[in-house]
């Protein structure tokens, strides 16, 4: 056996050995079941939920039952269906941090009544918020880094971003038009209004 075969036999080894190893991922990949997972704890009632709330391709309905519950108006104790699309959010931007924190949350769904209640005593609510759609979290995560959150949203660029740095910090994010703001600063005040134009132009199409 000459030197050339021996390399034609390596080459052939070495490729059969990557092609292996470029195979293996896709087979691993396929056979695991991807999640998606929130951990959290309000700093309201203290109540903690970690919860899969999509597998395999689909959304949980059990677990979206319990996450609507989790983000009621706390007020009123009344509940909405939580837009999916702010739950991948929140997801994402848990993915994002480096923190191992769970994600603190503050106010989920907003009632009518408690929003209108909010607005009239503090001018950095929207009469229009999110939250009476479903569509909005306010929460933190890193206490020491309270702007982190918002930092992630705002490159993510997927909605609404707000960081308020009160003597209680804390991030709004929602999942309406794109727009980012730093307290006192607020967000465009026809944010609701385009979204509504957004959605009946979908519907006609």
């Amino acid at each position: 056996m000459n030197r050339k075969t021996i390399t034609r036999r390596a080459a052939l080894t070495l490729a059969t050995g990557a092609a292996a190893l470029v195979a293996a991922p896709s087979i691993l990949r396929a056979d695991a079941s991807y999640k998606r997972r929130l951990n959290m704890q309000s700093l309201n009632s203290g109540e903690k939920l970690d919860v899969v709330y999509w597998a395999d391709g689909d959304y949980i309905p059990d677990a979206l039952k319990r996450i609507d519950w989790f983000m009621r108006d706390l007020r009123t104790n009344e509940k909405t269906k939580m837009s999916v699309r702010l739950l991948d959010l929140l997801h994402e931007i848990d993915t994002l941090t480096p923190s191992k924190n769970p994600l603190y949350t503050m106010s989920g769904y907003r009632s009518p009544k408690t929003n209108a209640l909010l607005a009239s005593v503090s001018e950095g609510v929207d009469p229009a918020s999110f939250h009476m759609r479903g569509m909005a979290m306010d929460l933190t995560q890193d206490f020491a880094d309270p702007g982190m959150i918002y930092r992630v949203a705002k490159k993510l660029g997927r909605g609404g971003a707000g960081f308020y740095p009160t003597s209680k910090p804390f991030v709004h994010v929602d999942v309406g038009p794109p727009d980012t703001w730093v307290y006192p600063q607020k967000g465009r005040p026809d944010r609701a209004a385009e979204y509504d134009r957004d959605q009946a132009g979908k519907r006609k199409t």
